[in-house]
């Protein structure tokens, strides 16, 4: 599926370039290197336009000084090397607190990972358009599964927050996880980012600010099933006006602090690699907009081990940790979108992740 996505993304459809996200950034960044402005570019088939803050054009800016042809193809070959940073670096952490052999091995982990990532609809999403998402994705995973003991921990999560502001939500995290470093790291690399560009590109730095961040229930198609934030998703149940933004508001902050809360637990108790998809599904439920190649994080859910209870239905507890994974990865696969808003929330709030103490103590079966 994923050289399926990337050859469609690549070819585009009837012979046009394909990657239209990838054709927004070239495109946005152009109109700023030509004194036109970055938010002022649109494109031509459907208007949509450059809505990331104005640091989100620096990484792009050297794509812009190739044929469109090539910038394409080497933006394909960093989504997938993403994947697979993903995967390995998953796969190592999973291998470590994974209570049953089968994913004890790290390479076994790693190709479970890539190949599950593969498959899923979100990458094949990022690929098909173009996106910048798994990128954000890779940065944060990295941050905080590999630098989480070294000085340079929250530098990568405050700038994938520059780029794109959803991932500040890992910084109240770090801080209530008791990695208060790395949280002040985290905001101090996103600021000094956000100064920069303020010195580099000020009347676009300006107009984010002021104006384009308040824009985000403009952009296209956004009460379609692919955006499975809480946002859209009360829209779609028919809630508008004064009552929505009330039940929004409200929804958001228990959402937001259930999760918090449960990801500090996690990681003050060692499992990081829970933490970070419990925060990664909830930022697709606070945030206004989580399309189908934001939801990365739902992928990876499924090999976070969940504490599941002595049920009869199941001989053993790996054949329940093996029904989480394929109703996840399903759910990642198929085309049931509808599903993936409970999926996150409940994520977020609800599935009882096992923490590694608990690994530790073997089941005590019951004798009846």
């Amino acid at each position: 599926m994923t050289a399926l996505a990337a050859y469609h993304g690549l070819r585009g459809p009837e012979g046009l370039r394909g990657l239209d996200d990838l054709e927004v950034y070239l495109g946005a960044v152009e109109s700023f290197r030509h004194h036109h402005g970055l938010y002022a570019f649109r494109t031509t088939s459907i208007g949509d336009a450059f809505t990331y803050p104005p640091f989100a054009a620096l990484p792009i800016m050297p794509l812009t000084f190739v044929p469109y042809g090539l910038a394409a193809v080497l933006w394909t070959i960093i989504c997938i090397a993403c994947v697979i940073m993903i995967a390995v670096v998953g796969g190592k952490y999973v291998a470590r607190k994974w209570p049953y052999c089968v994913l004890q091995d790290a390479a076994i982990s790693s190709g479970l990972i890539f190949t599950a990532v593969a498959v899923s609809a979100p990458l094949a999403s990022n690929l098909r358009f173009g996106q910048i998402s798994i990128l954000l994705s890779a940065l944060v995973v990295a941050d905080l599964l590999c630098l989480s003991r070294t000085r340079a921990a929250g530098v990568l999560v405050g700038i994938a927050a520059a780029i794109k502001l959803t991932p500040l939500i890992f910084i109240p995290f770090l801080w209530l996880a008791g990695r208060r470093q790395a949280a002040v790291v985290a905001l101090a690399t996103f600021t000094a980012c956000t100064v920069a560009t303020l010195a580099i590109m000020p009347r676009e730095t300006e107009k984010f600010w002021l104006s384009v961040v308040f824009q985000g229930s403009t952009v296209h198609a956004f009460t379609s099933s692919g955006n499975i934030s809480l946002d859209a998703s009360l829209q779609r149940l028919g809630l508008h006006g004064h009552t929505h933004k009330v039940a929004w508001a409200i929804l958001c902050l228990v959402v937001l602090a259930a999760a918090l809360r449960r990801a500090a637990l996690a990681s003050r108790a060692g499992d990081q690699f829970a933490a970070v998809v419990i925060i990664g599904a909830a930022s697709l439920v606070v945030s206004p907009i989580s399309w189908t190649h934001h939801q990365i994080w739902l992928v990876l859910v499924a090999f976070a081990v969940v504490r599941w209870p002595e049920w009869r239905l199941f001989a053993h507890r790996g054949m329940a940790q093996v029904a989480w994974m394929a109703a996840v990865l399903s759910t990642m696969t198929l085309s049931v979108a509808e599903v993936r808003p409970l999926l996150a929330i409940a994520v977020a709030t609800l599935v009882p992740f096992q923490r590694p103490a608990d690994r530790e103590r073997p089941a005590q079966l019951s004798p009846h």
